[in-house]
Parts: C-alpha cells; structure tokens; sequence
C-alpha cells in the first residue's frame, strides 16, 4: 500500500511540472497597444493562476534594450493579410 501511495505521489508531481515551467517573456497571450500621445508600446497580459493583468509600458528604445524588436505596420497593411 506505501509503494502505491509513493508511485501516485510521483505520477502527480510530473503531470503538474510542466504547467509550473513556462518562460518567462511569451507575447503569445500578452495584448498589445500603441499609445501616441507617450510613443510608448503598452504589453498587457494576465498571467496564468491570476485574474489580475499585468500590463508594461515602455518606449521603442527601452523594449530594444530589453531585447525586443518592434516593427509597427499600418492597420491597412494588417487589413489585407
């Protein structure tokens, strides 16, 4: 009965390690947002087990410092793809 406790209590704690192992950074689920009045990119995003959004403002050159590239496209061009 021990053995079997032990086996279940290891198969829980792999299924559940993934869910904790997400990078840091993702933009996938992060809505973005152009603000023109700052010239600042606003990141909103709420994280996973929160329902409070995160949201990161920051200009062109302090995302490039952080180590992301921005490429603003008009909404025409976004319209036709």
């Amino acid at each position: 009965m021990k053995t079997i406790a032990i086996i279940a209590a290891a198969a829980i704690a792999a299924v559940a390690t993934p869910a904790f192992a997400q990078p840091e950074g993702t933009f996938g689920r992060a809505k973005v947002s152009f603000d023109e009045t700052t010239d600042s990119y606003c990141f909103r995003e709420v994280p996973a087990g929160s329902l409070v959004p995160r949201t990161d403002c920051r200009t062109k050159g302090e995302w490039a410092d952080a180590g992301l590239k921005i490429t603003r496209k008009p909404a025409v061009q976004l319209a036709q793809r």
